[in-house]
């Protein structure tokens, strides 16, 4: 589980990274980036009903998501708003799938820090 201050949780935050952020899509995932005024990088993740009808389906995938990130979430540059929006394939794919899929968003988003630390 990702801790509370690493996570996007207001809606008008989410609003603003998909109005004003960077974007790249895969078959997976869409990702919308934004540089914050906060000194750590903080993640959301959607999974609308256009994904699965069932709320158990889209939280499944959610929480998949949530673990590759926290695994990635000491690389990524700090100061960045990130939005994980799930897409319907994501359902059928496979957990490594998805974590290379959302490596290579986020290195087209240039989201990788070169000399990474372990306090993120």
């Amino acid at each position: 589980m990702l801790k509370r201050v690493f996570r996007l949780t207001d809606n008008k935050d989410f609003q603003t990274v998909y109005r004003r952020g960077r974007y790249n899509a895969t078959a997976l995932f869409s990702v919308n980036v934004l540089p914050n005024r906060f000194g750590f990088t903080k993640i959301g993740i959607v999974a609308n009903k256009k994904v699965a009808k069932k709320a158990v389906d889209r939280n499944a995938v959610k929480r998949q998501v949530r673990e590759i990130v926290r695994e990635l979430l000491p690389q990524l540059k700090k100061g960045q708003s990130v939005v994980v929006t799930v897409r319907q394939p994501a359902l059928a794919a496979d957990y490594k799938t998805m974590g290379k899929e959302l490596v290579t968003s986020f290195k087209k988003l240039e989201l990788f820090d070169e000399n990474p630390k372990k306090d993120n």
